[in-house]
């Protein structure tokens, strides 16, 4: 049996789908602020009878800070998949997040777990000039300045190295921005609905990568038994100027046309700071956000090419089936957007 933490994240959702579809069983963690609606909504993206497969999920209810729950959760387990993303918000801090990957861990080291499997993310990659890509071996600056989310992500991955240097059975998944078909307002799916009040473009670079390869990358892992590895996770590096392009023709909105001034983007991220505030999730747009869209960063996928996945879906693909799947949303009228609150002007 599997078990997926994090199930009712975008990632964890679209797993717990994929292990469905394979005929799995799997169990799901449920923790206190996670929402399985979530998931059955994902569900419904794919498959018509989404309440039954819905109902064929074992939810566990789980506390990251009892390591007994947390056991009880791994009974009869044999693989793991954590892909739970820190939280930080008010009165949850990074170390909040270290201890509960470890209360993870330890839990999945007394239950001898046979395979665990961990999505970090690339904001724990380390760093390399703006013409060289970032691999998996780039060293992260022990000088430099990281926000919360980064130093968070990073730290836990160090927690999942130790445990892999004690013994344990994993290796670790870093995906770059991932794209995927959501609750279309706390995710990057937000980015579809947005298209149509987008005016300006942001500059940078990153890397994008389907939520459906990762997922594949993640089964590759666990299929293949492998161990002790860490792999970045990227379709493509891309301009968000060209994503927005396509984002605008895919939805069929009007181009964005200018660059964002440099107060519009610090505008938006404090619009999307001041939210998370009163919705309790870490902001969309945070500080290393903000950063990508104003920064060139390449990553090289060529690890994962060989190791997990023969070919990554291009991006202007993946952007074309997500839009399929929201505006077949908005017609069957299951969407509802929300007034945006705020300027009024999307970038990201």
């Amino acid at each position: 049996m599997y078990l997926v933490i994090g199930a009712t994240e975008m990632v964890g959702a679209h797993l717990v789908c994929a292990l469905l579809h394979l005929g799995q069983s799997v169990r799901a963690t449920r923790c206190k602020g996670d929402l399985p609606e979530y998931t059955r909504h994902i569900l419904s993206f794919y498959t018509g009878d989404y309440e039954g497969q819905f109902n064929e999920i074992e939810w566990v209810d789980a506390d990251y800070d009892d390591i007994e729950s947390l056991q009880d959760a791994m009974k009869d387990i044999s693989t793991v998949f954590c892909c739970k993303i820190p939280k930080l918000c008010h009165g949850h801090n990074v170390d909040a997040n270290v201890q509960e990957i470890k209360n993870i861990l330890a839990a999945a080291q007394e239950q001898n777990v046979e395979n665990f499997f961990y999505l970090s993310s690339y904001h724990a990659l380390g760093e390399e000039p703006e013409t060289k890509e970032i691999t998996e071996l780039s060293q992260r600056n022990p000088k430099g300045k990281y926000d919360s989310f980064s130093r968070a992500h990073f730290r836990c991955e160090m927690e999942v190295q130790r445990a892999m240097v004690e013994g344990l059975n994993a290796s670790i998944a870093a995906p770059t921005v991932v794209l995927g078909p959501g609750n279309w307002t706390t995710d990057t799916s937000h980015l579809f609905p947005d298209s149509a009040q987008r005016k300006y473009y942001a500059q940078g670079v990153t890397g994008f990568v389907s939520v459906n390869d990762v997922v594949k990358c993640l089964l590759t892992m666990a299929r293949k038994k492998i161990y002790g590895e860490k792999f970045i996770i990227n379709s493509q590096n891309l301009g968000y100027r060209a994503l927005h392009i396509l984002l605008a023709q895919k939805t069929g909105n009007p181009e964005p046309q200018k660059p964002a001034p440099q107060y519009i983007l610090t505008c938006y991220k404090i619009c999307h700071a001041i939210k998370s505030i009163f919705t309790g999730r870490r902001p969309i747009v945070n500080s290393l956000y903000f950063n990508s869209m104003t920064h060139f960063k390449l990553f090289d996928n060529s690890k994962s090419l060989r190791s997990l996945i023969a070919a990554y879906e291009p991006i202007e693909s993946v952007v074309e089936t997500i839009s399929k799947i929201y505006k077949e949303e908005q017609s069957s009228g299951r969407y509802k957007p929300k007034k945006h609150s705020g300027m009024g002007i999307k970038v990201f």
